[in-house]
């Protein structure tokens, strides 16, 4: 009976420290899986070390996991053996969170977004108005006034994939236009929709992208990539910013 107890006891202390290597496995295998997804199709992914962070969580969580059993069933080193699942897993809990693949490609085109806003308001400045077209709405991001030819410009490409290749920002206009572009949107992630109205005194830019790690298609972005969240969108009128005089 006392032998039982022990073995009992012995498995349940075994199966309450294998919790804490679940999240580090969990979120290893979880990345394998993309990795897998991404070179056998022909998905949309945004671009991370899949594989080298899914071998570093793995082997994390399956030395957290014999550390645990070794801890446990052979010797417990005076107790300090389960310090390294419980640290683990509370480390990993902290941070897969704030790792997700997307969340990098977010950040970029949230990045993207603000630039537009920043860098059309010192065009709508020099020339009374906003981009006609997309060789003026390239211009206005990377030529800009000559005080700032050292400035850092927005990246031509986005931190979006597909088959191994990067998938440079797609510019899409629509004139004489009276609210953002916000149907019949492509697929494909990192395509700017840049609406102008008629007077070229006011505009709305949105754009599409992945809500996941892995896709096969993107929709239109919402703030932080929440589907819950208001669509993002860059908007401006010409009555908001003053103007250089001539």
């Amino acid at each position: 009976m006392h032998q039982s107890s022990r073995l009992l006891l012995k498995g349940s202390f075994s199966v309450f420290l294998g919790l804490f290597s679940i999240p580090t496995i969990g979120y290893g295998g979880y990345l394998f899986w993309c990795w897998i997804r991404i070179h056998t199709s022909s998905v949309y992914y945004a671009e991370y070390w899949y594989a080298g962070t899914a071998l570093a969580f793995l082997g994390f969580g399956f030395i957290s996991l014999w550390a645990t059993l070794y801890g446990v069933w052979r010797r417990s080193f005076k107790g300090c053996l389960f310090a390294v699942p419980i640290l683990t897993g509370l480390a990993a809990m902290v941070n897969i969170p704030n790792l997700p693949p997307h969340a990098f490609s977010s950040i970029a085109d949230t990045n993207y977004l603000s630039d537009v806003h920043a860098f059309f308001r010192v065009w709508y400045e020099d020339h009374h108005r906003f981009p006609a077209n997309e060789s003026e709405f390239r211009q206005a991001l990377w030529e800009g006034p000559a005080e700032w030819q050292y400035r850092v410009v927005p990246a031509l490409a986005s931190r979006y994939k597909q088959l191994g290749h990067s998938l440079f920002y797609e510019i899409v206009v629509a004139t004489n236009a009276h609210g953002p572009r916000v149907t019949d949107v492509s697929q494909r992630p990192g395509v700017i929709y840049y609406s102008v109205s008629s007077d070229l005194q006011e505009f709305w830019v949105t754009m599409t992208s992945l809500q996941s790690d892995v896709a096969s298609a993107a929709s239109r972005r919402h703030i932080a990539d929440l589907p819950f969240e208001p669509l993002e969108l860059v908007h401006a009128a010409g009555r908001d910013y003053s103007v250089k005089k001539q």
